[in-house]
C-alpha cells in the first residue's frame, strides 16, 4: 500500500504564487502608510511585508522537495546528510530541465574524450553550478550524478544514499507481493538477502574510536548482481588513499565480506582508530565473473576502461597518493588498466590468476619509472596455482614480493594482526618497514604440494572446455587443501603406492561429482593425469593418504 500524500506540491505552488502576488499590495499598503503616519509608526508592517517575501521561496522549496519525493526517498534527508542545500525550491521545473540537459550535453560532447578530459569537463561543468543546483541534480538526477566520475563527492553521495532508500523500498514491495502470491519462489531468499544489505548501506558506519559516520558511496547500481563503490574516511581530507578491486563472484548480496576488508585495512591496530590522513575505496565496479567464466579476459577488459574513468574522477586532496590493491580476478582487470595509463603512486597484486599473456614483467605494465609494484601469494592460493591468466606476477621481474605470514588460501589477505595486512597498511601509509617474502622462490619448495597443485590443475583444466576451466579450479580446491594440511608432495611420491593412488582418484572422482563435472572424466582419466603430474604415490604416503580420505579432507 502506497502511503498517503499528506502535501500536495501543486497547492503550494498555487499558494506561493499568491503570496507573491499580494505581496507587490503589501507594498503599496506600506508606502501609503508612511506618507500618512510615517515611517516609525508604519514600521509593525516591516514583519507583515518580510514573511510575505519569504514564505514564498520556503513553499516553493517544499513543493519541489514533495514532487521529488514522490519517486521514493528522503531527497531533503540525503541533500542535509552530505552537507548540501535543501533550498532548492528556487529551481522552476523549466530551470531543472536546463540543467539536466546542459549535464547530459557535456556528457555527449566528451563521450569520445580520455577519461581525464572527460572528468575535467564535469568537474568545470559542476564548478559553475549554484549550491541549490548542485543540490537540484542530486535530487531529481541521481541516477545521471551518482556514478557521474568528476562530479563533487558529496553529490554523488547524496545521489546514492537516494537510490538505496529506492531500491530498498521498490525490493521491499517485490518481497512482500512474492510471499503473498508464490511464497515457495526461489526468489525469496535473494531478495531477503540483497534487502538485508541494502539496510546495512543505510546505518552509520561506527568506526574504531565509536564515531558514527553515514556510509559514502561514490557509485550504486543494483542491476543484475550490482555495482557499488564505498569511501571508508574522508576522501577530501587523506594523502593516502587506496583502492580495493576484487576479484570472481563478488556482488552486492555478499559485498560485505569486501566492506569488512575495507574496515580491516583502514584500522590502525594500534589505537582502533581509522589510520589518520587516509581514505579506503572498495570499487566494485565491474561485472565480475563466476567460475564458469573467470578463464575468460573479457569482464576484465571491460572493467578496465571503468576503472580508468573513475580513478580520473575521484575528488581528493592535491598531493594525495592513490594506491591500488587488487585481488584475484581484479589483478587482471588492474592490469589492463595500468597498461592504458591508469595513475596509481603504488600497485600491489594479491592472489592473481595472472596480468594477461602479454605482461612477462612489470616493464610489460608501462608505469612511470620509479612505480613500486608488490605482489602477494598466500600458500594454498589454488588460483595462483593455476596461471590461468599468464605468469604469477609473483614470480615476475621488476616485482617485490611480499610475506604473506599467517595468511592461507586465496581470501585472507586482510587478515587482522597478520603481516600481509601489516605490510598493506604500509604501502598505504607510505611509511615503515615492508616485510619481503625470504623463502624459496620455486612453488613446491614454498609450499608441500603446490606443485602437484599446480600441475593437476593444468593438466585437468586442458581437458574441459574453456568457459569450464574456473568451475574446475574450485572443484579440485578441497583436494589442495588436503595437501596443504599434510599430504604427500613430488618429492616422495614413487610407483609403488597404489592403494594410494587409487584412493587419490576416487576422491577427486568425487570432488568432479559434487561439482557436476564428473562427465569430462573418466576414473582412468583421472589416474593417468595424477600419475603424469606427481607420480605413483609412495607406500610410506598410503596411510596418510587414506587417513586423510576418511577423515573427509578430500571428501
Amino acid at each position: 500500500m502506497e502511503p498517503e500524500r499528506l502535501v500536495d506540491p501543486e497547492e503550494l505552488e498555487q499558494l506561493a504564487k499568491l503570496l507573491t502576488d499580494r505581496r507587490q499590495l503589501a507594498e503599496q499598503y506600506y508606502a501609503r502608510a508612511g506618507q500618512l503616519i510615517g515611517q516609525a509608526q508604519a514600521g509593525p508592517l516591516v514583519s507583515v511585508l518580510r514573511w510575505a517575501t519569504d514564505t514564498p521561496a520556503e513553499l516553493l522549496n517544499r513543493a519541489s522537495i514533495a514532487r521529488t519525493a514522490e519517486k521514493g526517498g528522503d531527497p531533503f534527508g540525503a541533500l542535509k546528510t552530505f552537507g548540501l542545500t535543501t533550498s532548492i525550491g528556487s529551481i522552476s521545473g523549466k530551470e531543472g530541465t536546463r540543467l539536466s540537459s546542459d549535464l547530459k550535453a557535456v556528457l555527449a560532447t566528451n563521450k569520445a574524450a580520455t577519461p581525464e578530459q572527460r572528468a575535467a569537463a564535469v568537474r568545470a561543468h559542476f564548478a559553475k553550478l549554484k549550491a541549490d543546483e548542485r543540490s537540484w541534480l542530486a535530487a531529481n538526477q541521481p541516477t545521471l550524478v551518482g556514478g557521474l566520475d568528476g562530479a563533487p563527492s558529496n553529490v554523488r553521495f547524496a545521489a546514492n544514499k537516494l537510490l538505496i532508500e529506492r531500491d530498498f523500498a521498490h525490493e521491499q514491495r517485490e518481497l512482500a507481493t512474492l510471499k503473498a502470491t508464490d511464497p515457495k519462489n526461489p526468489q525469496i531468499p535473494l531478495l531477503e538477502k540483497r534487502l538485508a544489505r541494502l539496510t546495512e548501506f543505510q546505518q552509520p558506519r561506527i568506526t574504531g574510536d565509536g564515531q558514527s559516520k553515514p556510509r559514502q558511496f561514490l557509485l550504486f547500481d543494483p542491476a543484475n548482481d550490482g555495482r557499488v563503490a564505498e569511501v571508508f574516511g574522508d576522501l577530501g581530507k587523506a594523502t593516502h588513499v587506496a583502492v580495493m578491486v576484487p576479484g570472481i563472484t563478488n556482488r552486492l548480496d555478499n559485498y560485505g565480506d569486501i566492506a569488512k576488508d575495507a574496515q580491516a585495512l583502514i584500522k590502525d591496530r594500534r589505537t582502533g582508530k581509522d589510520l589518520p590522513g587516509t581514505a579506503v575505496i572498495t570499487w566494485l565496479g565491474y561485472d565480475t565473473p563466476e567460475f564458469g567464466d573467470a578463464p575468460l579476459p573479457n569482464k576484465a577488459e571491460a572493467g578496465a576502461s571503468d576503472l580508468h574513468s573513475f580513478r580520473a574522477g575521484l575528488e581528493i586532496a592535491k598531493d594525495a597518493k592513490v594506491s591500488l590493491f587488487a585481488h584475484s580476478y581484479g589483478t587482471l582487470l588492474s592490469s589492463k588498466a595500468l597498461q592504458q595509463g591508469t595513475p596509481f603512486s603504488a600497485v600491489v597484486f594479491m592472489g592473481s590468476p595472472g596480468l594477461g599473456p602479454n605482461v612477462k614483467s612489470v616493464a610489460s605494465l608501462k608505469l612511470p619509472p620509479g612505480t613500486p609494484v608488490f605482489a602477494m601469494r598466500a600458500p594454498g592460493d589454488w588460483v595462483s596455482y593455476t596461471e590461468a591468466h599468464g605468469k604469477d606476477p609473483a614470480e615476475m621481474t621488476g616485482i617485490q614480493r611480499l610475506a604473506t605470514g599467517r595468511s592461507a588460501g586465496h581470501s585472507q589477505y586482510y587478515m587482522a594482526d597478520n603481516t600481509a595486512l601489516s605490510n598493506l597498511q604500509t604501502v598505504l601509509v607510505g611509511d615503515g618497514r615492508l616485510q619481503t617474502f625470504t623463502g624459496s622462490p620455486k612453488l613446491d619448495d614454498e609450499q608441500r604440494g603446490a606443485g602437484f597443485a599446480r600441475m593437476l590443475v593444468h593438466e585437468m583444466q586442458s581437458r574441459v572446455p574453456q568457459w569450464k576451466t574456473g568451475e574446475l579450479g574450485a572443484a579440485l580446491e578441497p583436494v589442495i587443501k588436503w595437501l596443504q594440511a599434510g599430504g604427500p608432495d613430488a618429492k616422495t611420491l614413487a610407483a609403488t603406492a597404489t592403494l594410494s593412488k587409487e584412493s587419490l582418484v576416487a576422491a577427486t572422482m568425487v570432488a568432479l561429482h559434487k561439482s557436476g563435472l564428473d562427465g569430462y572424466f573418466t576414473a582412468q582419466d583421472v589416474a593417468e593425469i595424477i600419475g603424469k603430474s606427481i607420480g605413483e604415490v609412495a607406500k610410506e604416503s598410503a596411510t596418510v593418504l587414506d587417513d586423510g580420505i576418511k577423515k573427509g579432507w578430500l571428501l
